[in-house]
This record gives structure tokens, C-alpha cells and sequence, in this order.
């Protein structure tokens, strides 16, 4: 017995026709109006409207905050790509700085004891002139060593920066050239 007498002896063969009329006509049904309307309004909210207020409500070209003195801009590069990664500029009529991350992050900051941290991808900014040197670690107990760049004159402020990028960091450390702590962080 060979495969087509054992599929004909389990699956007997019918001989019937096929009503192609009935197919025809399920085929050719309307949808209802109200179905193409919210068809039509759900196409538009969905897909229409993001579209649009991204055209409208974003600047062609992003950049530092219009209180940013441009006439002093400072720039930090990732040192294996030499990509720009931070514009940072005096803050016109205020003592702080304004600054744009190349991540799409962006403000005005007025001077202050604080060191703060943003993420991801991590990032920040301390104003104590001491600090030059930052390592973070990773939750798996992993050292990371942070890109570190001062800025002296009216910005007068320290940036740190994960050049890796969204790594998962635990711990922030910055020291001062003789490698003693200055600020210890925890995310």
C-alpha cells in the first residue's frame, strides 16, 4: 500500500460542489458606516496626531534653553566616538548654567551645594571645584570609570558622564586629585 491509497482508505474523497455563489456574496458585504468612522477617527488619533504635535510642538533644531548665553558655549565629547554628548553655556541674568545633553535632556540650573544625578543614560553635575576624578558601580559590583570634565569661567561647574551608556550603575563616587572622597552617591 503505497501514501495516496492509505490517505484515500482515512480520508475518503467527496464529490460535492463548492457553493461559490455564497462565497461570493459574504465576500462582497459592506462594512457600516459606523464602522468606517471609527475606523477613520481611531487611524487619526492614533496615528495622525502624535505625528502632528511632534511637528508642531518641537523645535526643528534642538538645543540649549533660550536663557543660555551662546556666545559662551562649552562642549564635552565622548572620547571614543568624539561625539558631542553636552553643550553647556552661562545662564544669562542668573548664576548657574544651562545645558543641553545630546540625549534629549535639557534646562537651567542656578548655582548650589548640590551634586546631582540624572538618568538614563547617567549623567550630572556637581559645582564643588575640587572634584576631577568619578567612578560609579554597576549592581553586578563592577567598577565603571565616569568621564569627568570641569568647566571653569561663568559656568564654573564639574560634569560627569557614563560614556557606556545605560549601564545599570548602584554607586557614584567623586574624589578630588589626591583621590580622597568628596561626594559618595547611591541611586
Amino acid at each position: 500500500m503505497n501514501e495516496l491509497e492509505a490517505l484515500d482508505e482515512y480520508v475518503p474523497l467527496r464529490m460535492e460542489t463548492p457553493a461559490w455563489d455564497d462565497v461570493l456574496r459574504r465576500a462582497r458585504t459592506r462594512r457600516s458606516p459606523r464602522f468606517l468612522v471609527a475606523v477613520g477617527v481611531a487611524l487619526a488619533v492614533f496615528g495622525g496626531a502624535p505625528a502632528l504635535a511632534v511637528v508642531l510642538l518641537h523645535d526643528a533644531k534642538p538645543g540649549l534653553p533660550s536663557g543660555a548665553d551662546r556666545s559662551n558655549v562649552a562642549i564635552m565629547l565622548e572620547p571614543h566616538t568624539g561625539r558631542i554628548v553636552l553643550e553647556v553655556a552661562p545662564w544669562k541674568g542668573h548664576d548657574g548654567f544651562c545645558y543641553f545633553a545630546f540625549f534629549n535632556r535639557s534646562g537651567c540650573v542656578p548655582r548650589s551645594h548640590q551634586t546631582v544625578v540624572m538618568a538614563p543614560p547617567m549623567f550630572g553635575w556637581t559645582f564643588d571645584p575640587r572634584v576631577v576624578e568619578a567612578t560609579a558601580t554597576t549592581f553586578g559590583g563592577k567598577p565603571v570609570n565616569l568621564l569627568v570634565r570641569q568647566f571653569r569661567g561663568r559656568i564654573n561647574a564639574t560634569f560627569f558622564f557614563e560614556a557606556k551608556r545605560f549601564a545599570l550603575l548602584r554607586n557614584i563616587v567623586l574624589r578630588d586629585r589626591h583621590g580622597h572622597v568628596i561626594v559618595r552617591l547611591r541611586k
